[in-house]
């Protein structure tokens, strides 16, 4: 039995797993750039299931930022700053006193979909997560590819087009829901990008707003462009997209067009089939679980 914990930067979701990847309690709990204070309440949800009378054999970790899996340490952490260079495997062990194991939480998201998901027969996919910004994981022959500073995957820093502004250029911004949608929209509209959703500007271009179609249109090209470029660079079976926007009927549809038409007139290669995330919410957890029970068979070996 496993709690797992889902790290972002405002909530930390968690939930109690068992060794089949079933989810059998769930909560959350507010994220503060604050180690202490993250340490402290982890181990208030972990005196919480104790006293619930559930064993918990260990403590499994989907967190923002480069991670050295090997050591359990913190490389960088996203928006979580306190985090940085911080061997989190050892300390928090030393605090609770229960195994502890951490990944990438994109990296998550794919060994969620190779365990149980949509990956499970795939030796050679990717996984792209499209959000506030973009993240990406390597699955290649049967193993996740980490790099030498563990910062394989890192697609969002990838530049999508020519503009001078390099920042603007990269895939988490123009191809992200809050750079490639929400803040290109607000840009152009001269208006304030934290009042607005993602939702409302297909809304918009649904009604007729051509800037917000303009701009739909900008953000799946840049994605279509990334993902062409991603396909032709490691030839995978499949390239599997999570993020809320991905609920969407036809995005996996545009995109696939959008692919096609690049690869018609350049390349005679078979391009890997485009599928959504089997898991959204609860992909990092489960990742995270599948990581400790790999981790501990490697430990045994």
């Amino acid at each position: 039995m496993y709690l797992s914990f889902d790290v972002g930067g405002t909530k930390t979701k968690y939930s109690l797993i068992n060794e089949r990847g079933e989810i059998l309690k769930s909560g959350s709990i507010d994220t503060q750039d604050n180690k202490d204070t993250i340490f402290k309440r982890v181990k208030e949800v972990v005196e919480k299931f104790q006293n619930e009378g559930d064993k918990i054999d260990g403590l499994a970790f989907s967190m923002p930022g480069v991670i050295d899996v090997k050591r359990g340490h913190m490389i960088t952490g996203g928006a979580l700053y306190d985090l940085y260079d911080f061997p989190f495997k050892s300390e928090l062990e030393k605090y609770i006193g229960i195994p502890v194991e951490l990944e990438n939480d994109v990296n998550c998201v794919a060994l969620a979909e190779k365990w149980l998901g949509n990956a499970k027969e795939c030796e050679n996919f990717l996984c792209l997560t499209v959000g506030t910004g973009v993240g990406g994981a390597i699955y290649i022959d049967g193993k996740m590819v980490r790099g030498r500073g563990f910062a394989a995957g890192e697609f969002g820093f990838m530049i999508t087009d020519r503009r001078e502004n390099y920042e603007e250029a990269s895939l988490s911004m123009s191809g992200s829901v809050r750079g490639g949608l929400i803040k290109a929209y607000a840009k152009k509209k001269n208006m304030n990008w934290e009042e607005l959703r993602g939702e409302e500007i297909f809304e918009f271009s649904k009604n007729g707003d051509k800037i917000a179609t303009e701009v739909i249109e900008e953000f799946y090209t840049s994605l279509a462009y990334s993902i062409y470029n991603l396909a032709v660079s490691l030839n995978p079976e499949k390239i599997l997209i999570g993020g809320e926007i991905t609920k969407r009927e036809d995005f996996i549809e545009i995109i696939e067009k959008k692919v096609e038409t690049i690869k018609k007139d350049v390349c005679p290669l078979e391009m890997p089939k485009l599928e959504r995330c089997k898991f959204l919410n609860d992909s990092g957890k489960i990742g995270a679980v599948y990581h400790f029970i790999l981790s501990e068979k490697e430990r045994k070996n």
